[in-house]
């Protein structure tokens, strides 16, 4: 249910932008500072739902932090609350799981902490102390992966025959535990799938007909939609 860890030190300041995303993750900052879309700082301990346009940040000199990153269901076992309610956003943990003191004392220690392998094993700890004797919706689980297998275009209605639920019933329960419609999920796995294939210099055209797109003019209209920009200068910016 937990995807991975990963931590990120920033020592001079740095600002990234991320591309939308299917699956949530929590944010452990030890150090320092973070601004998210030049408005909001990122509490010590942030949860940020799925989201479907880019999202910036701005690392302030020094900023540090560990991320969780959840499996596509594996928010929902955490927090056990629909995640359809944070998605596209950024709050802080401490208000969604009501465990102030407990993040405030795993936030010193994590600052104290003798290396990140000690920082992962503390925030393992904290997130499995929730996940644990949760299971995993299996019929959307089974969804997911029939929604990320291949690079065909996915049709609702198809999942929801091939699922036996009707596809209204299949809409709600999805977006309770995943956080998004089966329509966007796919769509955004698209759009990652896309990303991951220009990455290794495949031109435009090469990346819509693998990641599943019309042509190439639909790739270039959904990214624009997502990110506000066309991929070629997207990437431009970016690499």
């Amino acid at each position: 249910m937990i995807r991975g860890f990963l931590v990120i030190e920033f020592p001079l300041l740095y600002r990234d932008a991320h591309l939308p995303e299917t699956n949530a993750l929590a944010a452990f900052s030890f150090r320092g500072a973070c601004q998210i879309d030049g408005t909001q700082l990122a509490p010590l301990a942030a949860f940020t739902g799925p989201r479907e346009v880019l999202r910036t940040h701005e690392h302030r000199q020094g900023h540090a932090v560990l991320l969780a990153m959840f499996t596509p269901v594996g928010a929902h076992a955490f927090l056990r609350s629909p995640i359809d309610e944070v998605a596209g956003s950024t709050v802080n943990l401490a208000d969604l799981t009501g465990r102030a003191d407990e993040l405030r004392r795993l936030s010193e220690r994590l600052n104290t902490a003798e290396n990140h392998r000690r920082r992962i094993a503390l925030v393992e700890e904290f997130l499995l102390g929730s996940i644990r004797g949760s299971t995993p919706d299996p019929l959307i689980s089974a969804a997911v992966a029939w929604l990320e297998r291949g690079a065909t275009r996915k049709r609702i209605d198809d999942l929801a025959r091939y699922l036996g639920i009707s596809q209204s019933a299949l809409e709600r329960r999805f977006r309770r535990i995943i956080g998004v419609s089966p329509k966007k999920f796919a769509s955004l796995a698209r759009l990652r799938r896309a990303t991951r294939l220009q990455a290794t210099g495949a031109d435009l055209t090469t990346v819509a007909h693998e990641a599943g797109y019309f042509d190439q003019s639909h790739f270039i209209k959904e990214f624009r939609r997502a990110t506000g920009s066309a991929p070629s200068a997207f990437f431009r910016r970016t690499a």
